[in-house]
């Protein structure tokens, strides 16, 4: 695996389809349900075992992104209340947009939505943390970063430029 996760973990490489989702429906993430959206991208995911979301993967539009652990002043806003996880929000962008400007769209509006918090190691609630995303396209890439539940901040990569997490 190529990810910050603990070593012992394991992981997997899954295809999810594409498919279409029925009026109001919902999707289970690793610990909240919200709302599915009518059609989904499929999608090449890198994940943990044990969750629904994803360390890494592409779509079927060319859509790359992954995610990283950071730590911000707002670092104690998360508290132990479950919410999407950084890797649930990935997976999402990833299965709803079809550039990385809608995916990091998708992100931000989702984090905005329901917040994100929650054990990010099976077994242990007490490691949580707030995430960093890169999203890029044949066209153009993005950084996400994210800071206690609800708050986001992103900068595009200028062509011929470099940026990390």
């Amino acid at each position: 695996k190529n990810s910050d996760r603990p070593s012992e973990e394991e992981h997997e490489v899954v295809y999810i389809p594409a498919e279409k989702h029925q009026d109001g429906s919902k999707v289970r993430c690793t610990y909240i349900e919200i709302p599915q959206v009518s059609a989904t991208l499929a999608v090449v995911l890198s994940r943990p075992r044990w969750l629904w979301g994803c360390e890494m993967g592409a779509n079927e539009c060319g859509v790359v992104g992954g995610n990283e652990a950071v730590g911000s002043m707002l670092y104690d806003e998360l508290g132990s209340d479950r919410r999407l996880l950084g890797m649930d929000l990935l997976r999402l962008a990833l299965e709803r947009g079809r550039t990385a400007k809608e995916a990091v769209e998708v992100c931000s509006s989702l984090l905005e939505s329901h917040g994100q918090g929650g054990g990010c190691s099976e077994g242990d609630d007490s490691w949580t943390y707030e995430n960093g995303f890169l999203f890029a396209d044949g066209t153009e890439a993005f950084v996400l970063e994210t800071a206690g539940v609800r708050h986001w901040a992103c900068e595009r990569v200028l062509p011929g430029t470099y940026r990390n997490i």
